[in-house]
């Protein structure tokens, strides 16, 4: 299973919310805003979106074959990105003996993290928003833990308002919703129910930028 809440989305146009892409001064090796600890992603080709997107469908769907509650899935999907077989759930490997999670998660030596280190459910739409000149600064796919950074699936992020105008047919279509970013720098944000709704829209945006990349 993959993890949903009941949380009300406003996929209209972001009036009022500040949109322009940050000064190349601003970004630093630390990040934007008040972001600390993350990396520049921005530039990303479709190509490279389009691996990211196969990767983690791929990782997705081993998690929701195996996950029956919202923690399992939390446990196999940090196990999965950290490369940590101690995230796995107790006699997990017992249980699933023949999963493909376990090679992928390892011993706990793997050297590559897997989604160039974003989270499982967020990284495509990081790469998509990426591929058509969006800056993204942040993302949470929202965690069944206590101290959960976002508590719905999020992705902060900058961009031009003609991008955006693009981008709200296609959040509207995958139910996701935009918000307002920036209390964190000149951001806006995009947030959803689910993880799936983000995996819809990261498939929508490098549809519509292959579409028109061939007209």
């Amino acid at each position: 299973m993959i993890p949903r809440i009941d949380f009300e989305v406003d996929p209209s146009f972001p009036e009022g919310v500040p949109m322009a892409l940050p000064p190349e001064e601003e970004i630093d090796e630390e990040g934007y805003g008040v972001f600390r600890g993350v990396w520049d992603i921005s530039g990303a080709t479709r190509e490279e979106a389009l691996m990211v997107i196969e990767a983690e469908r791929r990782l997705l769907a081993l998690v929701d074959q195996v996950a029956k509650t919202p923690e399992e899935f939390e446990a196999v999907a940090t196990a999965l990105e950290d490369g940590d077989p101690d995230c796995l759930p107790t006699d997990f490997a017992a249980g699933h003996p023949d999963s493909e999670i376990l090679e992928i998660v390892g011993d706990g030596d793997r050297e590559e993290n897997v989604l160039d280190s974003l989270e499982i459910g967020v990284a495509g739409l990081s790469f998509a928003l990426s591929s058509i000149g969006c800056f993204p600064a942040a993302s949470c796919r929202s965690h069944a833990r206590e101290h959960s950074w976002s508590d719905r699936p999020i992705v902060l992020f900058a961009a031009e308002p003609h991008t955006v105008r693009r981008l709200t047919p296609l959040v509207r279509d995958s139910g996701c919703g935009f918000g307002d970013g920036s209390g964190n720098g000149e951001l806006l944000l995009v947030e959803a129910p689910s993880i799936t709704n983000f995996v819809e829209l990261a498939n929508r945006i490098v549809a519509q930028s292959g579409q028109q990349a061939s007209g």
